[in-house]
């Protein structure tokens, strides 16, 4: 029986996780091959405009002048997040309140299966498939990475007789030179991240398993998780606008996500990418908790939602079908 729930799952799921694979799969290559175009230190003077919104960003701006940190907004991109979500709270609500809105919930407890057997069988490719669409996007990007090339400025060198110094020549213009991406970027920078993602994407789909085990209306159950991101995004986004409005960071989720900053520490500081904690390094108290602590949170967040959801549904009693 666990293998028949298997198989309606992935039947149910195939077509939406494709759409959202191939998006996720050429989306960072395409993004990759445009930053590629630039020479970055030609945005210095636009990035030094935006230097009063530097607050609301996880690191510094001239972190974006670089080709790892420019490479790295990809996980905050609106597409990659909106897909991710996508697949997180439409399959997550379905699972009970989807069932019981569609009249299926009945003819499917009629056959031999345990309740937690359904909620487990779900979750395995649920998960699964998450899994799967963060490791596609993490492809695009090491594809990107090995496959593309960046004009580079280099200035022609001078040899001073003699003397023996070489010094860069300023009678002569800066010339450029196409230099490929992975002499400049290295993708295990980026596996981190990547975790993060799929750290906030199962959070996200443990609160969509726990609001669907409560309910009997998918739509109720779409807009009460939609309503608590939202809610978290608004908090986070208040938490940055000012000092004294810190205090909502612990409030928010969001504050663990962050990919850009891990991005940057691991740039610096390869070996910390699987700290848990990096208070003995903190300068902040967002560097007091190492790249796989903030991974954890969500983690735990996740599996705490999904508890909450097998207690609920395997002692709740289930409405009669309309």
């Amino acid at each position: 029986m666990f293998r028949i729930l298997i198989k309606k799952y992935l039947h149910e799921s195939i077509l939406l996780w494709c759409a959202l694979a191939l998006v996720l799969f050429f989306f960072p290559w395409v993004r990759i091959w445009t930053v590629s175009q630039f020479e970055l230190t030609g945005f210095a003077p636009l990035i030094e405009q935006f230097k009063a919104f530097e607050k609301f960003a996880p690191v510094p701006l001239e972190q974006f002048l670089t080709y790892h940190g420019i490479i790295g907004i990809t996980y905050d991109e609106p597409v990659v997040l909106l897909c991710v979500l996508t697949w997180c709270i439409a399959r997550g609500t379905d699972v009970v309140s989807g069932e019981l809105n569609r009249g299926t919930m009945e003819m499917l407890l009629a056959q031999p299966v345990q309740r937690s057997m359904v909620l487990a069988s779900h979750a395995l490719v649920t998960i699964a498939g998450l899994g799967l669409l963060c490791l596609l996007i993490y492809a695009g990007l090491y594809l990107g990475i090995h496959t593309n090339s960046t004009p580079v400025a280099s200035a022609s060198k001078l040899t001073l007789p003699w003397l023996e110094w070489t010094i860069n020549n300023p009678f002569t213009p800066k010339q450029m030179q196409n230099v490929p991406l992975n002499q400049l970027v290295k993708p295990q920078e980026f596996i981190a991240a990547t975790m993060n993602l799929f750290s906030l994407g199962f959070a996200v789909l443990g609160l969509g398993v726990m609001a669907s085990s409560f309910d009997q209306y998918r739509w109720r159950s779409i807009g009460i998780v939609i309503s608590i991101y939202v809610l978290s995004l608004l908090l986070f986004i208040l938490s940055k606008s000012t000092p004294s409005m810190g205090i909502f960071k612990p409030l928010t989720f969001l504050s663990a996500y962050q990919p850009a900053w891990m991005i940057q520490q691991i740039h610096n500081h390869p070996e910390r990418q699987w700290y848990l904690s990096n208070a003995q390094h903190a300068k902040s108290w967002q560097e007091t908790i190492g790249p796989m602590g903030y991974v954890s949170i969500l983690m735990l967040l996740g599996l705490a939602a999904y508890s909450v959801a097998f207690w609920r549904f395997t002692k709740r009693d289930l409405p009669a079908p309309n």
